[in-house]
């Protein structure tokens, strides 16, 4: 199976597609404030993909102690000064430390590569001390499965629309068009549609427990690190 990751537009794309650019521009849309409570004053948190740090930025002014991590140096040169940029690939990341909270948003758990998301969720473990806590956002899995071409919203000043969508069995892929003060972007990328029970059999298999699913729609869940060795990937 193919997949795709390409952008186009003003600025710098990164490898993923995504522009940095529009994403240092983008608004906060509200992404954390199904988990913000899972944020205290004093944490250490480690944001797995962080991009320009929209949500890292939020996460520091509410008192944590806060790196993001981002292959790209574009993206890492927009993060604010109060959080510190670790510029690395997320399943190569070893900081030889560990954090109260890993956060993984931007849906990078429904990668639809089995071991590469497979990779991020041992990165987020090798990264937490036992009773650390892992926050994951996923995809709606609703949304996937209905999304077609056309309008789909905005988000202050930005229009988003869908140009392309193309299903197959174990993925979409996916054409986006962000508009933004006269500026257009688009990104193409696949993604998959996960369920709650393959969330928690990954996490479990990395060394998780405790799952806990915050939100009407489910879109994250939270898990403890235990004291128990993760299962060998194979």
């Amino acid at each position: 199976m193919s997949y795709t990751f390409s952008g186009e537009g003003p600025g710098v794309q990164t490898p993923d597609g995504c522009s940095v650019s529009l994403y240092r521009d983008l608004p906060y849309m509200g992404e954390l404030e199904e988990v913000i409570d899972q944020f205290r004053p004093g944490d250490a948190v480690l944001e797995l993909g962080c991009g320009t740090g929209r949500l890292c930025a939020l996460i520091a002014e509410l008192g944590c102690e806060t790196a993001g991590v981002d292959e790209s140096p574009e993206m890492l040169a927009c993060l604010p000064t109060q959080v510190r940029g670790v510029r690395a690939k997320i399943e190569d990341l070893a900081l030889g430390q560990t954090f109260d909270t890993v956060l993984l948003a931007s849906h990078l758990i429904n990668h639809p590569d089995a071991q590469i998301r497979e990779t991020f969720v041992r990165a987020a473990r090798r990264h937490l001390g036992v009773g650390g806590r892992f926050l994951v956002q996923r995809h709606s899995v609703d949304w996937l499965e209905s999304v077609e071409v056309g309008q789909v919203g905005r988000a202050g000043r930005c229009t988003v629309g869908v140009e392309a969508v193309v299903r197959e069995v174990d993925a979409i892929h996916l054409t986006l068009r962000y508009g933004l003060d006269g500026r257009t972007w688009r990104q193409s990328f696949t993604t998959t549609s996960l369920r709650e029970p393959d969330i928690e059999a990954l996490l479990l298999r990395c060394g998780f427990v405790g799952m806990r699913w915050h939100g009407s729609q489910k879109l994250w869940v939270e898990a403890v690190a235990c004291p128990c060795e993760p299962v060998v990937a194979t």
